[in-house]
């Protein structure tokens, strides 16, 4: 698993409902050990995505502004090399949600609300722990 210097993989959370943004950010670092950010809009996740590398980037679909699916383009474009794991969440799952998030680059799409205990498998499942 690719760790940061502290050795916790890193997270980044993009959701524009800060209540969920804290509490998810909350339970990966009690639960699973991770160092996590979050951010509320697609600027603050450019900024925080070149500031802190993260491992794994933890999206929303539907936000206000940027959309999460926009971000996760955006996401593969700037790392060329071996990118991030990108998870994007979503209340509103379908045929076509799906093969949108396939088709801009996330490499697995989770249905909200999401149990933290299989989130955090999912993520080291894709760190390959």
């Amino acid at each position: 698993m690719t760790e940061s210097v502290d050795g916790c993989p890193r997270i980044l959370i993009v959701d524009d409902d800060r209540d969920f943004r804290e509490n998810l950010s909350r339970a990966l670092i009690m639960q699973g050990g991770f160092e996590v950010n979050t951010a509320g809009d697609g600027f603050e996740a450019g900024y925080l995505f070149a500031r802190t590398r993260p491992h794994v980037v933890i999206l929303d679909v539907v936000m206000n502004g940027m959309g999460g699916l926009d971000i996760c383009r955006k996401i593969r474009r700037m790392s060329r090399e071996q990118g991030p794991r990108i998870i994007v969440l979503t209340a509103y799952p379908g045929k076509e949600t799906g093969e949108r998030t396939l088709l801009h680059g996330a490499d697995l799409l989770l249905t909200k609300p999401q149990d933290v205990q299989q989130l955090i498998l999912h993520i080291e499942d894709l760190l390959g722990d």
